[in-house]
């Protein structure tokens, strides 16, 4: 929901072959199935703990509505080949395990 420009900035240090897309409107979030959390899973045990090492490592504030869980995928045309979907705040992309799908296209 942050700026094309935020994403890029995000894929520069994690991913640099990878395509950052903006969605401040929340449209591709709704398409892909990504929802709003509970309140377990947004403050529940380990989201404080992993929000403190996020901060410590310079992730910043969460950007538009905080409550939509994240969701990663590998997308070719229309068709949503691998996915990790967030299971909580604290959660974390497998970006190395969509990576290797990409390398394998």
């Amino acid at each position: 929901m942050g700026t094309l420009e935020e994403g890029e900035r995000f894929f520069e240090e994690r991913w640099p072959e990878a395509r950052a897309v903006s969605d401040p409107d929340k449209v591709l979030f709704g398409a892909f199935g990504l929802e709003r959390g509970s309140l377990l899973q947004l403050v529940g045990p380990g989201t404080w703990a992993a929000g403190f090492r996020a901060r410590r490592h310079g992730v910043g504030l969460p950007k538009g509505d905080p409550r939509v869980l994240a969701g990663s995928f590998l997308v070719k045309g229309a068709e949503v080949l691998e996915s990790d979907l967030a299971t909580t705040s604290a959660s974390t992309p497998d970006l190395s395990r969509l990576a290797r799908a990409a390398e394998a296209l």
